[in-house]
């Protein structure tokens, strides 16, 4: 959960505001819950099937694990994870889940294998446990955070890969309520290379981080900008954004 008036919140919202751009404050106070409207989704809804890219080990700071943890029977869907050593944790934790598949691959719109850079696994435990969570195909992500000391902490993995479109025709993915996207630097081609004419999720979340040059301001008001061409109403927060297509049904807020 994060509050509309810290700062970097302010200074995303006001940015797409500046660009004529449509965006929503939610809730009472400006705060937005992501858990609740979820939940609120699923309760107009009865089901959600979702796809999350950069789901890690599932658990970990993961914006959905509660969620799913008390709606299983109700919520299917694929989680992507292209480390091998952090996909072998995921699919433990998605142990109890039949309805959920872990896969192990990273997404990119044209190569079917890519260098992910990552922390060194011997350098792990001297690091916040987030420090997991930071492998790019940037090979400077890292700079980009105050979580490692310096390049020898870092080493380069081949991963596989594999496009969202591809993604969707190999697993007959033909709708999608909820499209979750954490890549480290990666979700703006990601969502640039979306077909929404094809199949349009209902929800998108995803991370900018301008506050912190993970996108920059003119990639983060582009996506809002093909976002709300698409009828997607936009919640800024002060590191993600939610998309969202507003349907008569769906009283969120």
């Amino acid at each position: 959960m994060k509050i509309f008036t810290k700062l970097g919140s302010f200074i995303a919202r006001k940015l797409l505001q500046k660009s004529g751009l449509r965006v929503t404050r939610p809730g009472p106070y400006g705060v937005f819950d992501f858990e609740s409207f979820l939940c609120r989704h699923l309760e107009v809804h009865g089901t959600l099937n979702f796809v999350q890219i950069g789901a890690n080990d599932g658990v970990m700071n993961d914006p959905i694990y509660k969620f799913l943890q008390k709606n299983k029977n109700r919520v299917s869907g694929f989680v992507l994870e292209p480390l091998p050593n952090i996909f072998s944790l995921l699919v433990k934790n998605y142990e109890a889940f039949p309805n959920i598949k872990p896969l192990n691959f990273a997404v990119h719109n044209s190569e079917t294998e890519m260098l992910l850079y990552r922390v060194k696994p011997e350098h792990l435990s001297e690091l916040p446990a987030f420090a997991r969570g930071i492998a790019s195909f940037d090979p400077n992500h890292w700079k980009k955070t105050s979580l490692v000391p310096d390049q020898d902490y870092i080493q380069s993995e081949i991963v596989k890969c594999i496009s969202y479109s591809q993604l969707l025709e190999n697993y007959g993915i033909a709708e999608i309520g909820l499209l979750l996207i954490d890549t480290e630097g990666y979700d703006y081609e990601i969502l640039m290379g979306i077909d929404f004419t094809n199949v349009r999720p209902r929800i998108i979340r995803f991370e900018h981080g301008v506050r912190d040059r993970i996108m920059s301001e003119s990639n983060f008001i582009e996506i809002i900008e093909r976002l709300n061409s698409h009828g997607y109403q936009i919640i800024a927060e002060s590191y993600d954004a939610t998309a969202y297509l507003l349907e008569p049904k769906d009283l969120i807020f």
